[in-house]
């Protein structure tokens, strides 16, 4: 009963003006043909026309949702690298717990700066909460800010390396798990700058525009005047479909329906930041809540 009423992730803004739109134009079309017996058209028409709308939106909601789940594997492959790399260096290159803690700082920083590159914000407040402000004020100044954490992360094993702290085939690996959360960062970059194209798109929302508008025309005959509200209920679905496969295009945003990019981080922040036992088995659990 409560996933049936709740209004989250249900609401797409626009959907219920549209709607509404729709449900006006349907009694608008009863009004003439209660006047003009004339307006109605044939039922057969639209169960054709209903069986092509069907298939763009599967197409649409397939390709939308593959965009989804990409994002949400390359999130999950940031966390656990995240959790790799600096298990890695904790164990054998950190000398005491500040050591490792400022490792580890630099490895939630690349997560919070990718989360806030993904969704074009400038505003930088956990990281610069967790750094030094010199060190804050150039990743702020760089162009592309998780790259900066990444360059920072690397430099530090460099130096492990030099110093003797590190293996050279341990080294290896954190520089490997290292690459995986750049090339995270870049697969999500490219579903952000890669759109669904505009073709389908538009074949979409203008195959639905004219269905659900016509669509009162084969109802008419059979429904008469609760038209309207038939109208409408075929069109809420129709039309959240579709809304939900533009949200989806850009998974990274704050929609109810995008990924929970702030809880995913904050995951991170727990895991890797020294929380106890049961703070970790919670943020295991949020992650696949989310």
């Amino acid at each position: 009963m409560h996933l049936l009423v709740s209004p989250r992730g249900s609401l797409s803004p626009g959907v219920m003006r549209r709607v509404v739109a729709f449900g006006v134009i349907a009694a608008a079309l009863w009004l003439a043909d209660k006047w003009n017996q004339r307006v109605s058209m044939s039922l057969g028409l639209y169960e054709i026309a209903g069986a092509v709308i069907a298939l763009i939106l599967a197409f649409r909601t397939n390709t939308s949702y593959n965009r989804f789940w990409e994002g949400r594997t390359l999130w999950g492959s940031i966390v656990n690298a995240s959790r790799n790399i600096t298990r890695i260096v904790i164990a054998h290159a950190a000398e005491g717990p500040d050591d490792a803690r400022e490792f580890a700082v630099r490895v939630v920083v690349f997560a919070h700066a990718t989360r806030r590159s993904l969704r074009g914000e400038k505003e930088l407040p956990e990281i610069e909460r967790l750094l030094p402000a010199e060190e804050f004020a150039a990743l702020a100044a760089h162009p592309h800010p998780p790259l900066f954490a990444a360059q920072q992360i690397s430099s530090r094993l460099a130096a492990y390396g030099k110093a003797g702290r590190l293996e050279r085939n341990l080294a290896a690996i954190a520089e490997a798990e290292l690459n995986v959360l750049v090339n995270c960062l870049g697969g999500c970059e490219r579903i952000l700058k890669t759109p669904t194209p505009l073709g389908y798109v538009l074949l979409l929302r203008r195959g639905v525009a004219l269905y659900l508008a016509t669509l009162p025309l084969a109802l008419i005959d059979a429904l008469g005047v609760v038209t309207p509200a038939v109208t409408m209920m075929v069109a809420y679905p129709v039309l959240m479909i579709e809304a939900l496969g533009g949200e989806l295009d850009d998974p990274f945003g704050h929609e109810p329906n995008d990924l929970p990019l702030t809880r995913i981080c904050d995951t991170i922040e727990r895991n890797l930041l020294g929380s106890s036992p049961q703070e970790l088995v919670m943020a295991s659990m949020d992650t696949y809540e989310d």
